[in-house]
Protein backbone atom coordinates (compact mmCIF):
# COMPACT_ATOMS: atom_id res chain seq x y z
CA UNK A 1 0.00 0.00 0.00
CA UNK A 2 1.59 2.90 -0.64
CA UNK A 3 1.26 6.28 1.76
CA UNK A 4 -0.97 8.02 -0.45
CA UNK A 5 -3.90 5.75 0.34
CA UNK A 6 -3.32 4.80 3.45
CA UNK A 7 -5.51 7.19 5.15
CA UNK A 8 -8.20 6.48 2.58
CA UNK A 9 -7.45 2.47 3.09
CA UNK A 10 -7.79 2.66 7.02
CA UNK A 11 -11.04 5.05 6.70
CA UNK A 12 -12.77 2.95 4.01
CA UNK A 13 -12.53 0.01 6.20
CA UNK A 14 -14.07 1.55 9.15
CA UNK A 15 -16.73 2.74 7.53
CA UNK A 16 -17.48 -0.21 5.62
CA UNK A 17 -17.47 -1.76 8.79
CA UNK A 18 -19.77 0.29 10.63
CA UNK A 19 -21.96 -0.02 7.19
CA UNK A 20 -22.21 -3.52 8.31
CA UNK A 21 -20.69 -4.58 4.15
CA UNK A 22 -19.24 -7.91 3.14
CA UNK A 23 -16.19 -8.34 1.23
CA UNK A 24 -14.62 -5.50 2.14
CA UNK A 25 -10.86 -4.98 0.39
CA UNK A 26 -8.45 -2.48 -1.10
CA UNK A 27 -6.33 -2.93 -3.88
CA UNK A 28 -3.93 -0.43 -5.35
CA UNK A 29 -3.40 -0.88 -9.24
CA UNK A 30 -4.96 -2.74 -11.53
CA UNK A 31 -5.58 -1.74 -15.34
CA UNK A 32 -8.41 0.28 -14.71
CA UNK A 33 -7.89 2.27 -11.49
CA UNK A 34 -4.75 3.34 -8.89
CA UNK A 35 -6.72 1.84 -6.05
CA UNK A 36 -10.05 0.01 -5.65
CA UNK A 37 -11.95 0.24 -2.68
CA UNK A 38 -14.56 -2.96 -2.54
CA UNK A 39 -17.65 -4.14 -0.73
CA UNK A 40 -20.45 -7.08 -1.95
CA UNK A 41 -22.61 -3.99 -2.38
CA UNK A 42 -20.66 -1.25 -3.60
CA UNK A 43 -17.08 -0.50 -4.52
CA UNK A 44 -15.02 2.80 -5.41
CA UNK A 45 -12.52 3.17 -8.08
CA UNK A 46 -9.49 5.73 -8.24
CA UNK A 47 -8.07 7.06 -10.92
CA UNK A 48 -5.56 9.95 -12.65
CA UNK A 49 -7.20 11.53 -15.72
CA UNK A 50 -4.98 14.28 -17.13
CA UNK A 51 -4.47 16.29 -13.79
CA UNK A 52 -7.88 15.42 -12.02
CA UNK A 53 -8.61 12.26 -9.93
CA UNK A 54 -11.34 10.60 -10.60
CA UNK A 55 -14.14 8.11 -8.90
CA UNK A 56 -15.81 5.74 -10.21
CA UNK A 57 -18.49 3.90 -8.67
CA UNK A 58 -20.13 0.13 -8.84
CA UNK A 59 -23.43 -0.75 -7.43
CA UNK A 60 -24.11 -4.29 -5.72
CA UNK A 61 -24.40 -5.79 -9.12
CA UNK A 62 -20.75 -4.74 -10.75
CA UNK A 63 -22.42 -1.86 -13.05
CA UNK A 64 -19.78 0.80 -12.72
CA UNK A 65 -20.79 4.15 -13.18
CA UNK A 66 -17.59 6.32 -14.76
CA UNK A 67 -16.49 10.08 -13.36
CA UNK A 68 -19.28 10.08 -10.39
CA UNK A 69 -16.57 12.85 -9.18
CA UNK A 70 -13.54 14.62 -10.19
CA UNK A 71 -11.03 16.42 -7.84
CA UNK A 72 -7.97 18.62 -8.46
CA UNK A 73 -6.25 17.99 -5.63
CA UNK A 74 -6.40 14.66 -3.41
CA UNK A 75 -7.05 15.86 -0.31
CA UNK A 76 -10.71 16.99 -1.39
CA UNK A 77 -10.82 13.11 -2.59
CA UNK A 78 -10.02 12.29 1.20
CA UNK A 79 -12.67 14.98 2.27
CA UNK A 80 -15.59 13.64 -0.28
CA UNK A 81 -15.00 9.93 0.44
CA UNK A 82 -14.90 9.78 3.73
CA UNK A 83 -17.79 12.34 4.00
CA UNK A 84 -19.57 9.50 1.26
CA UNK A 85 -18.20 6.20 3.28
CA UNK A 86 -19.56 7.67 6.72
CA UNK A 87 -22.87 9.02 5.41
CA UNK A 88 -23.89 5.25 4.67
CA UNK A 89 -22.49 4.15 7.84
CA UNK A 90 -24.56 6.70 9.75
CA UNK A 91 -27.61 6.06 8.02
CA UNK A 92 -27.55 1.76 9.31
CA UNK A 93 -27.09 3.10 12.93
CA UNK A 94 -29.93 5.20 12.51
CA UNK A 95 -27.83 8.41 13.16
CA UNK A 96 -28.80 11.85 12.12
CA UNK A 97 -27.94 12.53 8.44
CA UNK A 98 -25.44 15.05 8.03
CA UNK A 99 -26.00 15.89 4.01
CA UNK A 100 -29.92 17.18 4.19
CA UNK A 101 -28.92 20.47 6.56
CA UNK A 102 -25.97 21.25 4.71
CA UNK A 103 -27.89 20.71 1.21
CA UNK A 104 -30.98 23.26 2.63
CA UNK A 105 -28.29 26.04 3.24
CA UNK A 106 -27.46 25.89 -0.55
CA UNK A 107 -24.14 26.67 -2.33
CA UNK A 108 -21.25 27.96 0.50
CA UNK A 109 -20.71 31.62 -0.03
CA UNK A 110 -17.21 30.58 0.12
CA UNK A 111 -16.28 28.61 -3.04
CA UNK A 112 -17.27 29.70 -6.68
CA UNK A 113 -19.66 27.82 -8.38
CA UNK A 114 -19.56 27.15 -12.26
CA UNK A 115 -21.54 25.26 -14.35
CA UNK A 116 -20.10 22.40 -16.33
CA UNK A 117 -21.26 20.61 -20.21
CA UNK A 118 -23.07 18.16 -18.14
CA UNK A 119 -26.16 20.02 -16.37
CA UNK A 120 -26.26 17.72 -13.82
CA UNK A 121 -23.13 18.36 -12.71
CA UNK A 122 -21.05 21.68 -10.73
CA UNK A 123 -17.61 22.41 -11.06
CA UNK A 124 -16.98 23.99 -7.18
CA UNK A 125 -13.40 26.13 -6.88
CA UNK A 126 -11.86 26.85 -3.73
CA UNK A 127 -7.64 28.00 -2.83
CA UNK A 128 -7.70 24.26 -2.11
CA UNK A 129 -8.50 23.12 -5.36
CA UNK A 130 -11.63 22.60 -7.58
CA UNK A 131 -14.34 19.32 -7.21
CA UNK A 132 -16.79 18.53 -10.13
CA UNK A 133 -19.61 16.79 -8.53
CA UNK A 134 -23.48 16.01 -9.71
CA UNK A 135 -25.91 16.84 -7.48
CA UNK A 136 -27.08 16.60 -4.43
CA UNK A 137 -22.95 16.05 -3.45
CA UNK A 138 -21.77 19.55 -5.45
CA UNK A 139 -24.43 21.90 -2.82
CA UNK A 140 -23.32 19.56 0.45
CA UNK A 141 -19.39 19.69 -0.46
CA UNK A 142 -19.33 23.30 -0.90
CA UNK A 143 -19.48 23.42 2.56
CA UNK A 144 -17.11 20.73 3.17
CA UNK A 145 -14.49 21.81 0.60
CA UNK A 146 -12.86 24.16 2.75
CA UNK A 147 -12.78 22.27 6.11
CA UNK A 148 -9.75 19.86 7.13
CA UNK A 149 -9.87 15.94 6.66
CA UNK A 150 -9.41 15.86 10.51
CA UNK A 151 -12.52 18.37 11.19
CA UNK A 152 -14.75 16.48 8.57
CA UNK A 153 -14.12 12.83 10.42
CA UNK A 154 -14.64 14.84 14.30
CA UNK A 155 -18.30 16.02 12.37
CA UNK A 156 -19.20 12.67 10.89
CA UNK A 157 -18.19 9.85 13.96
CA UNK A 158 -20.70 12.33 16.38
CA UNK A 159 -22.59 9.91 17.82
CA UNK A 160 -20.93 6.73 16.95
CA UNK A 161 -20.46 5.01 19.77
CA UNK A 162 -16.42 5.04 21.46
Amino acid sequence: MTDKFTRLSCAWREWANWAGRGGVSVSVGDAKSEVAFTADDESFYLRKESEWWVVDRADDRGKRYTAIAKFSDFELLEKYLIWRWSSTARSVFGLESLGPPLYKMGFSSDVTVTPTEDEWETELKSPGGSAILAQPYSTIFSHLMLKSVDEIEEIVREGFPT
